[in-house]
């Protein structure tokens, strides 16, 4: 069949390429379908999701409590094994812990007494008091520092002394000098 067309070009019907008339077949609408499907699927895993992190958050706040509880627990337990540790070392050199401290007792000057003996990780920390004599106070506390420095026994477990504070105090009609000492421990010494 011969088709004549005697309409100006201008009237004439544009040819319409198959891409154009693309939004009109079923294939256009499928596609629409599919892009439609997919944004909804999308849009409730999104949802599914943002109720998932709500639930957990409430969960987190519900036990963050608790997680502060534990990490107080975990804390009092590593200070209890640091003081263990320190036990140990000082169960196994019990024998020389005993010569330190008779040293201790008997380096120490008339008119100065202990007030407080620790020890943790660092070393031994001494604290002590002496009645005020206008100044002899302090040669004693002084005396009684170097006369530990000298003692070779004292060297062994002890590395270093020192007087870390001092200071005066009143007690009713007596004046009474504050001091603290720090002996750090050595490196390990073996039991005898």
């Amino acid at each position: 069949m011969i088709i004549i067309n005697l309409l100006p070009q201008s009237y004439r019907k544009q040819k319409v390429s198959s891409i154009q008339q693309f939004h009109r077949s079923p294939l256009a609408f499928m596609v629409g379908g599919v892009v439609l499907g997919l944004a909804l699927v999308l849009a409730a895993w999104w949802q599914l999701n943002q109720m998932q992190l709500s639930k957990l958050t409430s969960h987190l706040q519900q036990v963050a409590p608790q997680k502060e509880q534990l990490d107080a627990l975990k804390a009092s337990v590593q200070a209890l094994r640091n003081q263990d540790a320190v036990f140990q070392r000082v169960s196994r050199e019990r024998k020389r812990w005993a010569n330190i401290l008779n040293i201790l007792s008997d380096t120490l000057p008339d008119n100065v007494w202990f007030t407080d003996l620790s020890l943790d990780q660092q070393g031994l920390v001494v604290q002590g008091s002496a009645i005020a004599q206008g100044g002899e106070e302090m040669v004693r506390i002084g005396r009684f520092v170097q006369e530990l420095k000298k003692s070779p026994e004292f060297a062994v477990m002890i590395r270093d002394i020192q007087i870390e504070s001092i200071k005066t105090v009143q007690d009713k009609d007596v004046e009474i000098v504050e001091f603290t000492l720090t002996c750090k421990l050595a490196a390990g010494p073996s039991p005898s």
